[in-house]
């Protein structure tokens, strides 16, 4: 939780220092804000997804009609077996995953938040 709050604030963070130092326009920095924020969101909500294996059996196809089309040799597939078994293998990508997931996430809200709070004042002031 402390990375998803920590990545947040610190990307509302940059964002103001960077409209400050580089004095971009105020429309443009609301638009790019929201876009860029809302595909990182994207991708980290695409890894949320990956996670829960929503996906499985739909990306489990895909991997057949590729085995189908390019076969593997069996050292490598014994391998591949082995290195999704290992224990430690597993623990990493799972905790890679996560803190990535959350950083993802926490920066798409930073800068979509960013964008929508821009906006509001922009529209109070005028």
């Amino acid at each position: 939780m402390f990375a998803y709050l920590g990545s947040t604030l610190f990307t509302v963070i940059v964002l103001l220092m960077i409209k400050i130092i580089y004095q971009v326009n105020t429309l443009t920095f609301i638009n790019q804000c929201f876009l860029y924020g809302l595909a990182i969101f994207v991708a980290g909500i695409s890894i949320f997804v990956y996670q829960t294996g929503f996906l499985d059996s739909f990306l489990k196809g895909f991997r057949q009609v590729y085995h189908f089309v390019l076969p593997k040799p069996r050292a490598l597939i014994q391998e591949e077996k082995r290195l999704a078994n290992d224990a430690l293998i597993n623990h990493w990508r799972t905790s890679t995953m996560n803190g990535l997931k959350l950083i993802l996430l926490g920066i798409g809200t930073g800068s979509i938040f960013l964008s929508i709070a821009y906006s509001i004042y922009l529209l109070k002031d005028h």
